[in-house]
């Protein structure tokens, strides 16, 4: 077997390797333990969804030291 198709047959079997996994992923997926995207918004350190900033608006005021973010 030369260089070549030993380079074939890693890629291939890494392709089939990436393939089955995908396909035992979407196979075994359960939407009940799955947590909605919408609820990760909320959760995102840093969006501010309460006080909407656009372009030329001033930044919001610092914080304090006894303030936490």
């Amino acid at each position: 077997m030369t260089g070549i198709q030993r380079t074939l047959l890693a890629i291939a079997a890494f392709v089939a390797v990436a393939v089955g996994s995908f396909i035992y992923f979407i196979a075994n997926w359960d939407a009940s333990k799955a947590e909605p995207i919408g609820a990760l918004r909320n959760a995102s350190p840093f969006l501010s969804l309460e006080i909407p900033r656009g372009p030329g608006q001033r930044p919001g005021p610092a914080l304090t030291t006894g303030t936490t973010a």
